[in-house]
């Protein structure tokens, strides 16, 4: 009987003349008797389950990374912008559907007096009135919306909606100052639009100082995608 060992003689064709006593391990060689099966471990970033730990982190989208704290506090500025705004234009809208019959008698008597062609039923006036009011609110609601949009991408490090929201601050406190003149003439609706609209313009002034701050131009330079 020959006892030699697989792999010891040359003439076997599973010599290895690198292992001239035959004891390299190979894939499907059965081990010796009291010797563990040596197992080669998968090289590289290995996981039991076969996928890498990096490949299984999710992947954070440029609206959900984070942001300096200038930032943050402007895009909130922003939404408070917006809430004034709305809740400015749903206040100016009641008040002139609750006196909205003195409007339209003040209104079809300078129509009448420029032209006695244009002269229009009160029936009519007051459709028109409540037709043009409800565009109004959508027109308003849909810019709140597009507003809000562009505060998003300000928020992802976009450099043309941080210009667009300047633009938008500065209009802002621009009309707003005529309205620190005239504070505490008219009725208590027109003072409480007065002082939602000072307290709109001190929050866009204060996004927009917050958006060009170092901090924030470095966040908005770093997000510039390479050409």
């Amino acid at each position: 009987m020959n006892d030699q060992r697989p792999g010891g003689n040359p003439e076997d064709p599973r010599h290895d003349p690198h292992d001239p006593q035959g004891q390299q391990p190979q894939w499907g060689r059965e081990p010796q008797w009291g010797q563990q099966p040596q197992w080669q471990q998968p090289q590289g970033n290995w996981h039991p389950e076969g996928l890498p730990p990096s490949a299984m982190q999710p992947m954070r989208s440029p609206e959900n990374s984070e942001a300096p704290v200038d930032i943050e506090t402007a895009r909130h500025l922003w939404f408070g912008v917006i809430g004034i705004g709305l809740l400015s234009m749903l206040i100016g809208l009641y008040s002139l559907f609750t006196d909205r019959d003195a409007f339209l008698d003040a209104f079809l008597t300078d129509l009448e007096a420029q032209d006695p062609s244009l002269a229009l039923p009160p029936e009519t006036a007051d459709t028109v009135l409540v037709v043009a009011m409800v565009l109004s609110l959508i027109v308003g609601v849909l810019i709140a919306g597009l507003v809000l949009l562009v505060v998003r991408k300000m928020r992802a490090g976009k450099l043309w909606a941080r210009a667009v929201l300047t633009a938008i601050g500065v209009v802002i406190v621009v009309t707003t100052i005529p309205t620190l003149f005239g504070l505490g003439s008219g009725g208590a609706i027109a003072l409480v639009t007065a002082v939602l609209g000072i307290l709109q313009a001190v929050a866009a002034a204060g996004a927009v100082y917050l958006m060009h701050r170092r901090e924030s131009s470095e966040y908005f330079l770093s997000r510039r995608s390479p050409r």
